[in-house]
């Protein structure tokens, strides 16, 4: 079923274009990413093990269904490499254009940061990719249910805010306790523009609620039932030439489960068809009084992480971008499982309390495009 589905949209979209290509419009955007670390942490999927061309290779299709000149139906597909290539619906949602506002209503994407809507698609932003302390660390991208977009129109500026209602999932993949839902999820972003500049903030609340009662042999107690919340804040400065962006965010969630806060920062500069930036990452626990043992070992890390690298626009709507990362782990697991160091005690095997690495080196590059 799931073979069938882009071909299913692909045929719609076909059926569309018999009534005129005026109601219609088809787009689409990719990348193709090869990366490989210094060791086996895994820090961005990357090991020692191979040069890896699965972490950051995807393709997409956007269908924009035209019902009237107010109403609109949006439906976006992935297939990622991660996800053994299997197409899934990113987006799906019906907007209707009121006078002063839009609604909008289906499968939508979270609005958490600069990036989030967007996150997919590559050639959007500057980097290789979004900071992994802030967007990785946060897996969910997209959520079900309805918001509302307010433009506030001022001389000089314009302020946007975002009300959200619904509920969103974890997926099984991108979880270490399975399927995650997150129900009576609301919140409220808001966004200021003024000339070059950009200000933005956020606030969501849900309720977390894992499928199984036990995933892999962890019991997922420590979350279900429990309340959360997110808060985040950034600001850009884009004039064509400069680029400077920062964003940070801080995450609660009730009962053992890791707080944590992040921050990153960015500075580029476009010279010609080319933009080197630099770029800053942290991210660290913020309840680690709560847990001990080898939950505290688990749970309670901090990270830090720079990163050089650029970006050249060497054709129309095409771009290949080079990065190096380097992570420094501050003495603790840096949030990764696979840096523990284990041993065999009489069969079972158990944590030694130290870390295979106090950091990691990582090299990738990427080939971004739309169409």
């Amino acid at each position: 079923m799931k073979r069938t589905l882009v071909a299913a949209l692909v045929g719609l979209s076909l059926g569309a274009n018999a009534a005129g290509w005026d109601d219609l419009r088809i787009s689409g955007f990719g990348s193709v990413g090869i990366g490989q670390s210094d060791n086996a942490v895994g820090y961005a999927g990357y090991t020692d093990e191979k040069l890896d061309w699965e972490q950051e290779t995807l393709a997409g299709l956007q269908f924009d269904f035209r019902i009237n000149d107010r109403a609109k139906f949006v439906t976006q597909v992935v297939a990622n490499s991660r996800y053994d290539y299997e197409p899934k619906i990113e987006m799906a949602y019906a907007s209707y254009a009121f006078d002063s506002f839009t609604a909008r209503a289906g499968k939508l994407r979270l609005p958490l940061f600069f990036y989030s809507d967007y996150t997919d698609v590559g050639y959007a932003y500057p980097m290789i990719r979004p900071s992994q302390e802030l967007y990785e660390n946060l897996v969910l991208k997209g959520y079900t249910g309805a918001d509302l977009l307010i433009p506030v129109d001022f001389e000089n500026s314009t302020l946007l805010f975002q009300p959200v209602v619904g509920i969103a999932q974890i997926d099984e993949d991108d979880s270490e306790l399975g399927e995650v839902k997150l129900d009576n999820m609301y919140g409220l972003s808001a966004q200021w523009v003024y000339n070059d500049f950009m200000l933005r903030g956020s606030y969501f609340a849900a309720e977390a609620n894992p499928t199984n009662s036990v995933y892999n042999g962890t019991s997922t107690d420590m979350i279900a039932g429990k309340d959360g919340q997110f808060i985040s804040i950034g600001a850009q400065y884009d004039n064509g030439d400069f680029l400077a962006n920062v964003e940070a965010a801080d995450v609660q969630l009730d009962g053992e489960f890791y707080d944590y806060r992040s921050v990153n920062g960015l500075l580029g500069y476009r010279v010609g068809n080319f933009t080197p930036y630099v770029a800053a990452g942290w991210v660290e626990t913020t309840d680690d009084e709560e847990r001990s043992g080898l939950s505290a070992l688990v749970m309670n890390y901090e990270r830090l992480s720079y990163s050089v690298g650029s970006r050249w626009d060497f054709a129309k709507n095409m771009a290949l971008k080079l990065d190096v990362t380097y992570v420094d782990y501050k003495g603790t697991s840096g949030g990764f499982a696979s840096n523990l160091e284990l041993m065999d005690m009489g069969g079972s095997i158990m944590p030694t309390g130290n870390f295979n690495e106090d950091s990691s080196l990582v090299y990738s590059a990427r080939l971004d495009f739309v169409f």
